[in-house]
């Protein structure tokens, strides 16, 4: 078949609208219950959450991020600029090149003042806080994509989700025991949860702090989005924020997520984020953007006409 038919491209947008809401719909219903940990978590090793900082400091404002993102972008091509010196058609090129690449920048910038979209059944859902002053931010790293919260534009949060090929196919317990090597031994936090009746006690994350007031996770998220993800924030705040959450989620209706997701506008999210860009195949998605059970489909370069293996054959 090589046309797809209008309501088969409308039951595909439903489904791909749908599901995901769904999924956060019944996560929510049978939420697993965490174990309570014994005593504070230990204090990691300095170096290492130095490390992860980067020139990243809480109380950043979002133009000052987005400034030192950009400043690391104009670096990149330093070494390109002066090699084209004496071709000038070229060093025009390259500047373009750059300035299209830093203009980008803060069109990634997100607010969740209490509209739900898609970015709340997205791998960053449980970090949003709606109405409560939080935007977000997030850039394309070498080995990452890093997601930076704010709260009334001062930053306090930085959650980092692995590439795939970092993983190095390793379970959730095994790359847990790699972080550990890194940063000191870790807080094991489990949770029990129970599906169809079905009893199950699982490895829910691994905890740090730091001396100066600092958590740090280290999540699974491999169950949607195969990826695991580092959460490093200022505690006092995030701590605060995520009462807050609690709070409203405990007052909400069933079902209003659902409602809200399935009739959230496209521009909830960057304009190369939405659902027909995924149906289409025209969109590469970030790290943890596609579910586990989509892992192996093969996305079309934009320059190319979307095709669909199955369907034409």
């Amino acid at each position: 078949m090589k046309k797809l038919g209008l309501s088969l491209v409308a039951a595909l947008f439903v489904s791909a609208a749908v599901q995901p809401a769904m999924a956060a719909k019944a996560k929510k219903a049978a939420a697993p219950k965490a174990e309570k940990p014994r005593g504070p978590a230990p204090v990691a090793k300095a170096e290492a959450i130095s490390e992860i900082r980067g020139d990243y400091k809480w109380g950043m404002k979002a133009q000052d991020v987005i400034n030192l993102i950009n400043g690391r972008v104009e670096a990149t091509y330093k070494d390109k600029l002066a090699a084209s010196a004496a071709d000038p058609a070229r060093n025009d090129k390259l500047r373009k090149q750059m300035r299209d690449e830093t203009s980008k920048t803060g069109k990634n910038m997100v607010k969740f003042d209490g509209q739900k979209g898609p970015w709340d059944v997205s791998i960053i859902d449980q970090e949003i806080v709606q109405s409560q002053g939080m935007s977000m931010l997030f850039v394309k790293e070498p080995k990452s994509t890093r997601y930076f919260f704010f709260k009334d534009d001062s930053l306090f949060k930085m959650f980092i989700a692995f590439d795939k090929e970092m993983l190095a196919g390793k379970g959730f317990k095994d790359f847990g025991d790699m972080m550990q090597g890194k940063f000191g031994k870790a807080q094991e936090v489990w949770v029990n949860q129970s599906y169809l009746g079905v009893k199950e006690r699982k490895l829910d994350h691994l905890l740090w702090r730091s001396s100066t007031g600092d958590s740090l996770k280290l999540v699974d998220r491999s169950e949607f989005y195969d990826v695991y993800c580092l959460v490093l924030a200022d505690a006092s705040v995030d701590g605060r924020l995520m009462a807050a959450r609690k709070e409203a989620e405990a007052n909400q209706p069933r079902g209003d997520m659902l409602d809200n997701i399935t009739t959230a506008k496209p521009s909830d999210r960057d304009e190369n984020d939405n659902v027909i860009d995924r149906i289409t195949g025209t969109q590469i998605l970030k790290p943890g953007e596609r579910r586990s059970a989509e892992q192996n489909i093969k996305v079309p370069s934009p320059t190319q006409p979307a095709k669909s293996r199955d369907l034409d054959e």
